[in-house]
């Protein structure tokens, strides 16, 4: 069930993206880099909350920051397994709020309206591809027992991208990484996994 912090969540998290990375920029960056960017918007996130446990008013600023901080680390490419190295204490904040699941599916819709809209510019496109990718690749070990979280692949598949030629040349020459589709990745996701019990 969500709490009211977690439902003001939902939909403070439907503004457009406080800032737009870049993954080409991100992906050159080590370990300590990356590390200490995150904990810049962990610090901020605890300087918000007091800590009590008990909801207040700045709790929403608190989860922004931690809902930045992952973002941050979706959107760089994961050939170093760098988001399991990180994410874990993002993630523990941002269950502290009853957040983390709210904040990946704000994460995913802004992702999917970035990678499907054919004006914004392809590095823009590009990154909201490789944030599904990691989202889809964060998700899927508790997506069989967590309809919060199989939901968002369900969203995922159901948007049906399609990656322009333009999208598929940017991430090529920068990166070298194979373009898979993120709605196809999840529909094989879908197929795999247990029906959900009706209850």
């Amino acid at each position: 069930m969500k709490t009211p912090i977690a439902l003001l969540l939902t939909i403070l998290c439907t503004s457009a993206w406080a800032e737009n990375y870049k993954y080409n920029t991100l992906m050159i960056k080590d370990y300590d880099e990356m590390n200490s960017l995150v904990q810049a918007h962990i610090k901020k996130a605890r300087e918000f909350s007091d800590g009590s446990g008990a909801a207040t008013s700045r709790d929403g600023e608190a989860i922004e920051q931690l809902r930045e901080a992952l973002k941050l680390v979706f959107s760089r490419p994961n050939s170093d397994n760098m988001v399991a190295k990180i994410t874990p204490e993002v993630r523990r904040e941002l269950s502290g709020f009853s957040a983390f699941e709210d904040t990946i599916s704000s994460i995913t819709a802004e992702a999917l309206r970035s990678a499907g809209d054919k004006g914004a510019p392809v590095s823009q496109q590009s990154t909201a591809l490789v944030v599904l990718e990691n989202v889809l690749s964060e998700i899927r070990p508790e997506a069989q027992n967590n309809a919060d979280l199989r939901r968002v692949i369900e969203r995922i598949k159901d948007a049906k991208l399609k990656i322009s030629d333009d999208v598929k040349k940017d991430r090529k020459i920068r990166s070298m990484f194979e373009t898979k589709n993120p709605s196809e990745e999840a529909s094989k996701i879908l197929k795999n996994l247990p029906k959900p019990e009706k209850r």
